[in-house]
């Protein structure tokens, strides 16, 4: 049990015995996530109010990993396409979904980003700065709600970029 101990006491040192919000991949939680639950347990205490597994990242349907010395950086990746379109890429798969990385799939994510850019600063000269609020907030805001579902609330994004692009 020597790693489940050692995040659970760091845990409680630095968060208290309980905290809010536990998160970590989806293949952490068991055992590792119920070792922590369970010995928080036997201590008398709860451990988190809330669990949150995440995917994992894969490179050509293999796991992102160290020992298979596929992993890619985040400075690399920064280097590679700007800000936008690396969060762009991270949401474009649901939180708990795998995320396959590709540098195609970043060069797709920096191209859609271009594309709701170029709609905005379009939309904003044609209305003379003062782009009205849309019905986009809604229905983005319903997908958000639907368990984090960024890849809906970017495609509720992208169907009103058509529509105005029509």
């Amino acid at each position: 049990p020597g790693w489940h101990i050692e995040c659970s006491a760091m845990s409680t040192q630095y968060l208290g015995e309980t905290f809010d919000i536990h998160g970590g991949g989806r293949d952490l939680r068991f055992p590792h996530h119920e070792n922590e639950l369970a010995q928080s347990a036997a201590a008398g205490f709860e451990f988190a109010r809330i669990w949150v597994h995440n995917g994992l990242v894969s490179v050509g349907e293999q796991k992102m990993s160290k020992s298979l010395h596929n992993s890619v950086f985040a400075a690399d990746l920064l280097a590679s396409a700007p800000a936008q379109a690396v969060r762009y890429f991270l949401g474009s798969a649901h939180y708990r979904s795998t995320l396959e990385y590709s540098a195609t799939a970043v060069e797709e994510a920096r191209r859609a980003v271009e594309r709701i850019d170029g709609f905005v600063a379009r939309a904003a000269e044609a209305l003379a700065g003062e782009v009205p609020e849309a019905a986009v907030g809604e229905e983005f805001a319903r997908a958000m709600d639907d368990d984090l579902n960024v890849p809906q609330a970017l495609a509720v994004l992208h169907e009103r970029v058509r529509a105005g692009n029509a």
